[in-house]
């Protein structure tokens, strides 16, 4: 995780001291860095009058120097969000003009947050077959929500397969102890599935992964300003503000900075593609199915032979159904159950659980070094 701060503690080894504390130590180091510079001086060998109108900064030095390039560069390195657009940008807050031009050298980041993959399994629907028929369908002299009303079968004949019959009809006004007898139609649940499977397979699961970095770092490279340093073992460089750092830079990953590069700990910065093996195992489907039914319609006719509908119902396997007859006391002269037809289930899966993970790619990684922003300040 990154840091909570962007080293921007009021303290002489804050990477990233704030510009107030910039002005607040810089009285306070003034001499302590002219002392040590003049020690360095000393031992970087000839000294000579300095004419560089931008910053002198060191070449990197001691014997853990090398492969280090001789040339520093700038960076930018924090919350993604915060960063510059580009190096031209830098060249902007610089306040340098456009004869100044400023290369990207590096676009790099730290801090990856890839969580593992969201893996999601679904499974084809059940597959079944519907055959029966109600085993009770009556005539109610009484509504749908009156209970013990007397009853009249309205069954079909033997072996009935749904079609239209005028079993059990009854005419128009038909009474049924002083009241119409075609008040309601019951009929208790179809029948279940007579067979019914979840088809074995197994299959890919749905993979939804992201990827993004908190932090980045942005490493911009300028010409050398002409003008001389003080010393052979520094070079006159452009100067860009606070919060940009002076770095040397070396592909791969490096424990060791050089010797006058080592007040902090190592910036090392990846390439944005990450090492990535995320991905889930696979969706096992089988087994019986949940939630599947047998569902038909239940249509009533005025006449004898199906042709003129009085009224019509659905008809499930999960629950008893009832129809009021309106008006109460009208002829149900036939009827057919149509439609009769199979309802899916849900086909459970196993598997599916998430893969792998995603890293950092070393192959890809970039050191940075980066001398302090006091021995700079503003």
């Amino acid at each position: 995780m990154p840091p909570e701060s962007t080293w921007s503690d009021c303290a002489p080894d804050a990477r990233r001291p704030s510009k107030e504390c910039l002005a607040e130590l810089d009285a306070g180091t003034d001499a302590s860095e002219t002392s040590s510079d003049a020690s360095d001086d000393a031992a970087d060998g000839e000294t000579q009058a300095a004419t560089c109108p931008g910053r002198c900064v060191p070449e990197p030095s001691s014997e853990s120097a090398g492969d280090w390039p001789r040339t520093p560069m700038l960076l930018w390195y924090g919350p993604r969000e915060l960063a510059p657009a580009n190096c031209d940008e830098a060249r902007k807050l610089g306040g340098y003009g456009e004869d100044v031009e400023f290369f990207e050298k590096y676009r790099r980041f730290a801090f990856l947050d890839a969580p593992p993959a969201a893996c999601e399994c679904t499974c084809p629907d059940s597959e079944g077959t519907c055959t029966g028929l109600p085993e009770t369908i009556e005539v109610r002299a009484g509504t749908c929500a009156e209970n013990g009303a007397p009853a009249l079968p309205f069954g079909g004949p033997v072996g009935w397969d749904g079609s239209c019959t005028s079993t059990n009809a009854l005419p128009a006004g038909a009474d049924c102890g002083g009241e119409p007898c075609a008040q309601s139609v019951f009929t208790s649940p179809l029948p279940g599935p007579t067979s019914e499977a979840c088809p074995t397979i197994t299959k890919p699961a749905a993979l939804t992964k992201s990827t993004d970095w908190l932090w980045m770092g942005l490493a911009c490279e300028a010409k050398e300003r002409e003008g001389r340093c003080e010393t052979a073992t520094r070079r006159c460089m452009y100067d860009l503000p606070y919060p940009f750092l002076q770095c040397v830079a070396l592909r791969g990953i490096h424990a060791t900075c050089p010797g006058n590069y080592d007040r902090y700990d190592p910036i090392y910065l990846y390439g944005e593609v990450p090492n990535d093996t995320r991905g889930c195992a696979a969706c096992e489907c089988g087994g019986n199915p949940v939630g599947s039914a047998c569902a038909a319609k239940m249509r009533l006719y005025s006449d004898g032979a199906c042709a003129l509908e009085a009224d019509k119902n659905g008809l499930s396997s999960l629950v008893d159904q009832c129809i009021n007859v309106a008006p109460p006391g009208q002829a149900l002269g036939s009827k057919a159950i149509t439609d009769l037809a199979y309802v899916p289930g849900l086909c459970l899966a196993t598997g599916g659980e998430p893969t792998g993970a995603a890293s950092e790619d070393p192959a890809d990684a970039v050191t940075f070094c980066c001398l302090s922003p006091l021995e700079f300040a503003e």
